[in-house]
């Protein structure tokens, strides 16, 4: 099995891309500073995995039209689970994720409410979340709606709810 990464420039920094044959598996902030990387999340769920630098070209097109103000559905993709052996919580928690519209949030007691599971719980699973923006992590926000946890950081996670919002049409005072 061969997987190729690469790096893409983004409004907010350099991301870390990778893609499988099957489609999009990552992406990351560049300077993230997770405890477990990519590589080593990858090699977990399939030992012997080829990783090569080379193309992303889903991951760019749809990044691309994100940053652009024209975003479009992200599905979730099936092929993770077995890349990431993610268990059947990680899976409802992140498709459910893929469910909150562009330009709207929902809090982690929401996503808990949603998948069953406890808030602690519903929480890890957001923040192992392996591919942030197109899985929309930055969507989830505090029971009063207060800007928490994000991986990449509450500078970027504000960008990116903004973006969305003049994406939508709403004017940002």
């Amino acid at each position: 099995m061969r997987v190729t990464w690469n790096s893409f420039v983004s409004p907010m920094g350099a991301l870390t891309l990778v893609e499988c044959a099957s489609g999009p598996l990552v992406v990351e902030y560049a300077a993230s500073s997770r405890g477990t990387n990519w590589a080593e999340r990858l090699r977990q769920g399939r030992p012997g995995i080829s990783i090569e630098v080379g193309p992303c070209p889903q991951l760019e097109r749809w990044l691309e039209a994100y940053f652009r103000g024209r975003p479009r559905p992200f599905a979730y993709p099936a092929h993770l689970a077995d890349f990431f052996r993610a268990d059947l919580a990680s899976e409802t928690v992140w498709r459910l994720l893929c469910t909150i519209p562009l330009g709207e949030t929902r809090s982690y007691e929401d996503i808990a409410r949603g998948s069953g599971q406890h808030p602690r719980r519903a929480g890890q699973i957001i923040s192992a979340n392996p591919l942030s923006i197109c899985i929309p992590c930055h969507r989830v926000v505090g029971k009063h709606g207060d800007l928490v946890g994000y991986g990449g950081g509450l500078k970027r996670k504000r960008w990116l709810l903004d973006h969305e919002l003049r994406t939508c049409g709403l004017v940002l005072s």
